[in-house]
C-alpha cells in the first residue's frame, strides 16, 4: 500500500492547507486540494473518493476536480460519504446554482460521480482495499476511515473531539502501520477545541492512552497560525512515536 499526504490542513505549502490523501493512486480521503496536489491526468487515475465530512477544507476541490476529469473517465468516479455528507453535496454544491450536478452530467444513466452511502462499521472493498468508516464526534456527522489490504493498514481519525471508536478499531486490526489523528488548537484555547470538537494537545496525549498499539501516530490538521505553539505542546507529551504529519509525505507499507 502507497500512501500519499496531498494536503494535512497545516502544511507550510500555500494552497496545500486542506486535507486530502491518496492510496495506491486511485483511492483519495477527502478532497480538500485534489485538484491543487495532482496533476490533471493524476486527477482522471481516481477512481473512489471517501468523504469523512461535509466541512470545506474536506471538500472543496471536488467542484474543480469534476470539471478536469470530465470527458477523461469512462465510468463514474464514486464517491462513498455518509448519507448526511451526500446530502449536504446535493443541497449546497452539486445543485446547478454552485456547481453543475455532475451526479447527471452528462446523463442519469452515465454520469460523472456516483454517490455511494456508507454506514458506520460496515466495510467497503474497491481497489485491492478494504475501507471501514468510523464514527468520531464531531460538529456534523463525521467517519474516520480504517485502510486495509492483506498485510497493512492505517487509521485516519479525521477531525473529532475525545471520541472511543476509531481506537477500540486500532487496536483489532490485524495489522496497523500508521494511525493519523489531529491537534487543532492550543492548550489555552481549550474551549474553542470542546466547542468545535476537535483535540488540543491536552486532549490529545488522553486520548492516546486508549491506543495498545506500539505504532507511530501522526498529527494533522494543526491551524496554520498556532502551529509554533500547538508543536511544543504535543512534544511535551513525550510521545515515542508520535511526529507531524508532514505535507507531501510518502508512506510505502
Amino acid at each position: 500500500m502507497i500512501l500519499r499526504v496531498l494536503g494535512c490542513s497545516g502544511g507550510e505549502a500555500e494552497g496545500h492547507r486542506l486535507t486530502a490523501l491518496l492510496v495506491n493512486d486511485a483511492v483519495a480521503l477527502d478532497a480538500g486540494c485534489l485538484t491543487q496536489a495532482l496533476s490533471v491526468e493524476a486527477q482522471a487515475s481516481i477512481r473512489h473518493i471517501f468523504l469523512t465530512h461535509s466541512h470545506l477544507d474536506h471538500i472543496c476541490t471536488l467542484p474543480f476536480f469534476t470539471k478536469n476529469i470530465f470527458g477523461r473517465v469512462g465510468t463514474p468516479v464514486e464517491i462513498h460519504a455518509l448519507p448526511e455528507t451526500l446530502d449536504a453535496l446535493r443541497r449546497h454544491l452539486f445543485n446547478d446554482e454552485i456547481w453543475p450536478d455532475f451526479s447527471v452530467i452528462p446523463s442519469p444513466d452515465a454520469p460523472l460521480i456516483r454517490y455511494s452511502e456508507l454506514k458506520p462499521g460496515v466495510p467497503c472493498e474497491v481497489e485491492g482495499l478494504r475501507i471501514t468508516p468510523i464514527a468520531v464526534h464531531h460538529l456534523v456527522p463525521t467517519v474516520g476511515y480504517l485502510v486495509e489490504d492483506d498485510h497493512s493498514a492505517f487509521l485516519f481519525t479525521s477531525d473529532t473531539g475525545p471520541t472511543d471508536a476509531v481506537y477500540v478499531a486500532a487496536n483489532a486490526a490485524k495489522h496497523l502501520n500508521l494511525f493519523i489523528t489531529e491537534a487543532s488548537f492550543p492548550n489555552a484555547q481549550h474551549g474553542l477545541a470542546e466547542a468545535s470538537k476537535h483535540l488540543t494537545p491536552a486532549m490529545l496525549g488522553r486520548e492516546l492512552q486508549k491506543l495498545t498499539r506500539e505504532v507511530p501516530v501522526a498529527v494533522c490538521h494543526l491551524t496554520p497560525g498556532d502551529q509554533a505553539t500547538i508543536w511544543p505542546e504535543l512534544q511535551a507529551l513525550h510521545h515515542p512515536r508520535l511526529s507531524l504529519l508532514e505535507q507531501d509525505a510518502v508512506f510505502v507499507f
